[in-house]
């Protein structure tokens, strides 16, 4: 299997996304002092099952739990690479996701968009 490898991804992470499928993204997470940032990145061809996306709130939750991340001091970032297509939806975009945290779940994720040199001073700061 070929896999998107940049500065965006250091591992390929195995979750089970809607209906227990077996589904896969690209995983950073960079610790910092003040807080722990979390980049998935979309796989697109590659994973057979959830996106990103759709999964968002309960793959966030998992992240945290299985890798001791701090809710309060997430800040997770939805990375979708360039498939090098002509056609605008198909660029490289970066978004910040926000969530309610409501008895320790993750719920109402809200989008905002990065620009990459937003993201590379997050993870280089």
């Amino acid at each position: 299997m070929e896999t998107i490898i940049n500065k965006y991804q250091d591992q390929v992470y195995h979750f089970k996304g809607l209906w227990d499928i077996p589904s896969i993204c690209g995983l950073k997470i960079v610790n910092k002092k003040e807080n722990t940032i979390v980049i998935a990145t979309d796989l697109f061809e590659e994973n057979p099952g959830t996106s990103i996306t759709e999964w968002n709130t309960k793959l966030a939750k998992e992240l945290c739990d299985k890798f001791e991340i701090d809710y309060r001091k997430l800040i997770y970032i939805e990375h979708t690479p360039d498939k090098k297509t002509k056609l605008s939806f198909n660029l490289e975009s970066f978004y910040k996701v926000n969530f309610q945290i409501l008895n320790d779940k993750f719920e109402n994720p809200k989008w905002e968009e990065m620009s990459k040199e937003e993201v590379n001073n997050l993870i280089t700061e």
